[in-house]
């Protein structure tokens, strides 16, 4: 899948389904912050599974592989999304052929023309003018309502040439007769889409300029690939995971990992892994434009990376509550009755707040078992530094006491 998560577990997901596969689960498993579903998609043998997220847009990825039942094959799909696309990219194009002539020239003028086009571009941010027109198309229901993707993210993540096939993809989805599990498939591609044409290092807190002859041959290249043609791929490689009777069984949820353990939404769970956030840095500026374009809600919007202004906040990388924070999961899951799988590495916020999950987890529950493993993890593309650094990742079974 081309949309990266910071701190994917994809590299112990072997070590996690065993430890919980040794738990003989009897019913579903919560996967509390399943980001894009690398643990999920591999318990598939093991248990049904409940995701939980506090982005909005991962729970569609989720969705589309985990749950989705498709009336459609992928050519039925394409061919009936289509002709609504190609009108509506048609009439926008029309609209704009003085703003796509004017992209095309600074692409083929080279790294400075470029450079200038996209700092005095207007967008959300930095122009009264789109944010006006971005108020009138958020209370508009028809197609005038389909350029989100443009004001906020054109000649930045996205060329304006493809950010008008983005909105114009979006709307053939939006105003098509589809079934849910069609939707939610057509939507997880589309998202999909945007990941492998993104013009960023990685994460979306920004966007890449042409500063060196390297980044605009990169920004080139990426702002030349087609939308339709990769989205046709990115339909047949999103493939449903699993039996129909494990998908079925899966449960599919967003919100704050602590307020859930806290609701009345966890009947016949049977055990949850927890893999919270480990740094100060708050997850939710890395996905913002992902997030954005799939809640197609005209937010408001801040600083050079236009993210939107309403960013979740994790508990968990604030060093002034990451103790209370692991006290509230251990002591909630401790009430539940359930065992616990917590992927945590040694070098994460709580320990360098001098606290260590042994000593709190010891109070609440059973320390059944620890597992370390070394591991690179990804910095999605810094801008400074090494691209990875190594840490020694922990799994740690607790049993209710």
């Amino acid at each position: 899948m081309p949309i990266r998560y910071m701190g994917t577990k994809r590299i112990i997901a072997d070590h996690v389904r065993r430890l919980i596969a040794d738990l003989s689960p009897n019913g579903p498993v919560l996967d509390l912050f399943s980001g894009i579903g690398c643990v999920a998609e591999i318990l598939s043998t093991v248990a049904p599974i409940h995701t939980n997220d506090a982005l909005s847009f991962t729970a569609v990825l989720a969705r589309a592989r985990f749950k989705g039942a498709r009336e459609r094959t992928a050519k039925q799909l394409i061919d009936t999304l289509r002709p609504v696309y190609r009108e509506t990219v048609e009439d926008e194009a029309r609209l704009n052929r003085g703003r796509l002539r004017d992209e095309q020239r600074a692409i083929d003028l080279g790294r400075e023309a470029l450079y200038q086009y996209m700092t005095e571009a207007e967008h959300i941010v930095n122009s009264s003018s789109v944010q006006v027109d971005a108020a009138n198309a958020a209370n508009t229901a028809g197609r005038e309502r389909y350029r989100l993707v443009r004001y906020y993210f054109s000649a930045g993540y996205f060329s304006l040439r493809q950010a008008i096939h983005l909105d114009a993809l979006r709307y053939a989805i939006d105003k098509t007769d589809l079934s849910e599990g069609d939707r939610d498939w057509a939507l997880a591609s589309w998202l999909s889409l945007a990941g492998r044409i993104l013009n960023a290092p990685g994460h979306t807190a920004q966007y890449l300029k042409p500063n060196t002859d390297q980044a605009y041959k990169r920004i080139r290249r990426l702002w030349m690939r087609s939308i339709w043609e990769i989205f046709q791929d990115e339909l047949i490689e999103m493939r449903l995971v699993g039996t129909e009777t494990w998908r079925r069984g899966n449960r599919v949820q967003v919100g704050d990992a602590l307020a859930l353990l806290h609701s009345e939404n966890l009947e016949g769970t049977a055990a949850v892994y927890a893999d919270p956030p480990y740094t100060k840095d708050q997850y939710s500026r890395y996905y913002h434009v992902y997030e954005t374009m799939y809640r197609y809600d005209f937010p408001a919007a801040e600083g050079q990376g236009r993210a939107r202004s309403d960013r979740f906040t994790s508990v968990f990388c604030l060093k002034s509550q990451v103790a209370n924070s692991f006290i509230d999961l251990f002591s909630s899951v401790a009430s539940l009755g359930m065992p616990l799988v917590l992927s945590y590495p040694s070098d994460g916020l709580l320990t360098k707040t001098d606290n260590s999950i042994t000593e709190i987890g010891g109070k609440y529950m059973r320390l059944k078992t620890i597992e370390s493993f070394g591991a690179n993890h990804s910095t999605l593309g810094a801008s400074k530094g090494l691209t990875t650094k190594s840490a020694t990742e922990n799994l740690y079974v607790y049993l209710p006491s």
